[in-house]
């Protein structure tokens, strides 16, 4: 399978199995601090009993997105320090049907270095 093929995959998946959310990064300090939003797929599921191990508790969820929208919106900016800035971070918030909730951990997923999947912790 090639990266594309695999993002289209992903996509369609997510356009018929999930729902819109909202990936936010918080820019700068004090009062010139912005919000800056993009609107992504994901797919939203809680934790099984037997997945709570480690820093997963109960109430976590795992949210699967796609890059597409985020690389489409130039969400992110460029990577610093060797990381992508496409893929969220703690500090990111992920906001689905009107909930907040706060990134934990985010892992990627790259085929022949092109981003494919991203795969979320959040919690609230």
């Amino acid at each position: 399978m090639t990266p594309t093929a695999a993002l289209v995959a992903l996509d369609r998946q997510l356009r018929l199995h999930g729902q819109n959310a909202t990936l936010r990064r918080y820019v700068g300090t004090g009062p010139s601090r912005t919000a800056s939003d993009v609107t992504v797929r994901v797919r939203l599921d809680a934790y099984l009993p037997e997945e709570l191990v480690g820093g997963i508790i109960q109430g976590d969820s795992r949210a699967i997105l796609s890059p597409t929208q985020i690389i489409a919106a130039s969400w992110g900016g460029t990577p610093v320090d060797g990381t992508d800035g496409r893929v969220p971070v703690k500090t990111d918030n992920l906001i689905v049907a009107g909930r907040a909730r706060n990134i934990l951990a985010a892992t990627p997923f790259y085929m022949d270095g092109q981003l494919v999947r991203i795969e979320l912790q959040v919690r609230g």
